[in-house]
């Protein structure tokens, strides 16, 4: 009776534990759980240069944030209405900074500068200067007073008869050239259309769930609102926000998808095999505790959960069910008759197995990848939340009894370790592994890598066509590479922003790169203010003033600009997203198409970096794809200490073929549909031994009088875990997508080879 009472207290205890947890999830669904969208957080921080990545996810970040609208219509009037329409929705409902981007802007820029004319020049001006051709800049200012469309406001023409002002505010970069200022707004007709830029910066996080849905729920609402009172009216889009909503939304319409198949292909599976609804009912108890640990302790641990870790949770049904599934299938043996007899029977290798599926998962604690993290910890706690469940409440639960219709399940279950058995069906089993493995060699020949993180997300067609509308129309692109430069202070950082400035017009020439721009294209550092003041010295100021026919004539005023004023001043806004802090600014680039030649331009330049993050994290990809490997090999030989001390070493080694034999040829399988091999394949190679070891584990367990039982248990496995791991493989998400096929595979063939580990015995013998 001692046992039993402490069996109730366990039960009892567990309880209390279920209860705690339930409570803890109630108030966490009560305050709002927050979901993580951005799946570049999926990535892991460069130990090597935590620095740059810390700017570079500085300056994603503030990208991320921003988002553009195009507002089209036949009428003029109608596309300017309903420009200021959605900016006003959005700026009222506290949802986004709308910019400035109207004429007034460039009329407050002209003025900021008008001070320092005497110290600034255009590149061209300043370069014929330097050469000692200043007649040709003359020449050119008189082409531009006389020739066609030429102006002669004679106030202008005092101060500067060289032009020299007009021609620096014509040199500055400018990012939207094909659009012109139309009464105020910025706008550009093309299509047929008259199209109006509403342009700001998201207030909040883009990728937060909840920003998202309101966000997206004012601008859609206003925008069906203005097209019912003006049919016609086109609103293209652009920006991070709409992306991430679309990823979302495709990302949990995946995770009720896919979570629906598994859950209702379990539960047909469980009801055909036991003709009732208790070990239905039990498993799904025990997944549904397993899943729900899973999630309270993501949320003790790290506030919020990643949608890619809900996905990959869906795939927690298919493994948590084995544990359950291995003591329903019990029922079948007429020799285990009570429920603390078929707990008995299974309880070594259930052991055995957790412990071996446990060490799998936590390799993904050993991975710096946040959001892997997530799922490692969900796993670990869900899995043994479901085992617990299992051996401290299925004895008290289960009332079944031997059913009639067994004797077919078994024979049929049997039926596979008799093809290993069997002389001529084996050859027949090694002739099918010797396919295998000649299409894995044939697959080897193929196989590649691919890690490039612009493959992770899925991105809607739709708005990528958006995009690519916008970018044609206005000439926005977003801005993904940077270079960073560092001084001991400002005016440094600016001569060596000038100094790259100057590589980068040549490569720029050359087609490494579409534009770029920075601080010091549009504040000059005082060296250069200096030396441009010193070269406005060598043009001819009275054969200028004499031949435009001026009575007399002014130099420009040769005060110094500095960086500050700037910055702290309205007209130059822009300047704050490129200096990050007392000499550190950044220079963004366009249309980078070299970014080899690009870097290696730069490599030995004091105090400059290029900055690719996306680059940089497919690089990054990489170098932790190859610790993966060197993870699962330190699993492998972390699962031969159970192993070995249960079967012995040699056994223990055995045990471990089959597993061993799926990680070999699952890649090589992958590479011959031509997909590359990339982290995330990898990835699913941990669980493709973790759980593959399971199968053997039971299979090795087991005796001749118990082989149909275990057989059954271990078939019923198997299909569970491929409609959940399995049906990943059909995920959009390519992350997601490339961790499904290789466990699809993967998990394949370590079933087909589990019955190898039937010849190993236990060195122990199971309690009695």
């Amino acid at each position: 009776m001692k046992p039993f009472r402490l069996a109730r207290l366990g039960a009892a205890l567990w309880l209390l534990i279920v209860l705690i947890t339930a409570g803890y999830l109630g108030s966490q669904a009560l305050r709002g759980i927050a979901f993580r969208t951005d799946l570049l957080s999926l990535l892991p921080a460069d130990e090597t240069a935590q620095e740059s990545h810390t700017v570079a996810t500085n300056l994603m970040t503030g990208a991320a944030k921003r988002f553009v609208l195009l507002v089209g219509h036949v009428d003029r009037t109608v596309a300017r209405m309903a420009a200021a329409e959605l900016e006003r929705s959005l700026g009222e409902a506290g949802l986004a900074r709308v910019r400035e981007t109207t004429g007034d802007q460039s009329n407050a820029m002209g003025a900021f500068y008008l001070p320092y004319a005497g110290s600034l020049l255009a590149p061209g001006d300043r370069a014929l200067l330097a050469a000692g051709k200043s007649d040709r800049v003359a020449k050119r200012a008189l082409a531009q007073i006389y020739g066609v469309g030429g102006f002669a406001n004679g106030r202008l023409l005092m101060q500067d008869p060289f032009l020299l002002f007009p021609a620096f505010l014509a040199s500055l970069p400018a990012p939207l050239s094909r659009l012109t200022v139309d009464e105020g707004r910025l706008a550009v007709k093309a299509d047929g259309l008259n199209w109006i830029l509403v342009s700001g910066e998201v207030d909040g996080d883009p990728y937060a769930l909840d920003v998202q849905d309101r966000f997206l729920g004012v601008l859609e609402g206003k925008t069906g609102q203005l097209s019912g009172q003006h049919p016609g009216l086109a609103v293209k889009r652009a920006g991070a926000i709409f992306f991430a909503a679309a990823g979302s939304q495709s990302g949990l319409k995946e995770t009720s998808t896919l979570g629906t198949i598994s859950m209702v292909g379990t539960a047909l599976l469980l009801i055909g095999a036991f003709r009732r609804v208790g070990p239905l009912l039990m498993n799904l108890l025990a997944v549904a505790i397993g899943i729900g640990a899973g999630l309270a302790a993501n949320l003790w641990l790290f506030g919020e959960i990643h949608i890619a870790t809900l996905l990959f949770g869906v795939g927690l049904t298919g493994v948590a069910v084995d544990y359950g599934i291995h003591y329903s299938a019990t029922v079948f043996d007429p020799l285990q008759p009570t429920s603390w007899q078929r707990l008995r029977t299974v309880l070594p290798g259930i052991s055995i197995g957790l412990t071996t599926t446990l060490i799998g998962y936590a390799i993904l604690l050993m991975a710096p990848f946040p959001a892997l993290r997530q799922v490692a910890l969900f796993s670990i706690v869900g899995l043994a939340a479901s085992f617990f469940t299992v051996i401290l409440w299925f004895p008290f639960l289960d009332r079944g009894k031997a059913p009639g219709y067994g004797r077919h399940l078994l024979r049929l279950a049997n039926c596979f370790w008799r093809i290993w058995e069997n002389a001529r069906l084996r050859r027949v089993c090694w002739l099918g592994l010797a396919v295998l493995t000649g299409l894995g060699a044939v697959g080897f020949t193929r196989l590649h890598i691919d890690d490039d993180v612009r493959r992770m997300q899925s991105l809607s067609p739709d708005l990528v066509a958006q995009q690519d509308d916008i970018q044609r129309l206005a000439g926005i692109g977003a801005t993904l590479q940077f270079v960073l430069v560092e001084a001991a202070d400002d005016e440094i950082a600016l001569q060596r922003s000038e100094a790259v400035s100057a590589i980068l017009d040549n490569l720029q020439g050359d087609g490494v790169l579409g534009a770029h721009r920075g601080p010091a294209d549009f504040v000059p550092s005082l060296a250069r203010q200096a030396e441009n003041r010193q070269l406005v010295q060598r043009l001819d100021w009275v054969a200028q003033a004499t031949q435009l026919g001026l009575a007399s004539h002014e130099k420009p005023v040769a005060k110094e600009m500095i960086l500050q004023d700037a910055l702290e001043g309205g007209a130059l806004p822009f300047l704050r997203e490129w200096v990050l802090g007392p000499g550190r600014h950044v220079i963004a680039l366009d249309d980078v198409e070299m970014p080899e030649t690009l870097h290696e331009a730069l490599a030995n330049l004091e105090g400059v970096r290029y900055l690719d993050p996306a680059g940089d994290f497919t690089e990054r990809l990489g170098t932790y794809r190859h610790r993966a490997l060197w993870l699962i090999g330190l699993s492998a030989l972390l699962m031969i200490v159970p192993l070995g001390w249960r079967y012995g070493l040699k056994g223990g080694v055995i045990v471990l073929l089959p597993s061993l034999a799926a990680l070999i040829l699952a890649p090589a399988l992958v590479a011959v549909s031509g997909e590359g091999i990339s982290f995330f394949h990898v990835m699913g190679l941990i669980l493709v031994l973790a759980i593959g070891v399971d199968y053997a584990t039971f299979c090795a367990e087991t005796d001749l009088a118990h082989r149909p039982v275990t057989m059954l248990a271990v078939m019923l496995d198997v299909v569970t875990t491929l409609l959940s791991f399995g049906l990943l493989a059909f995920s959009s998400v390519f992350a997601v997508h490339a961790f499904g096929l290789t466990m699809l595979i993967g998990i394949l063939i370590a079933f087909l080879l589990a019955p190898l580990a039937g010849t190993i015995y236990p060195r122990r013998k199971r309690p009695a």
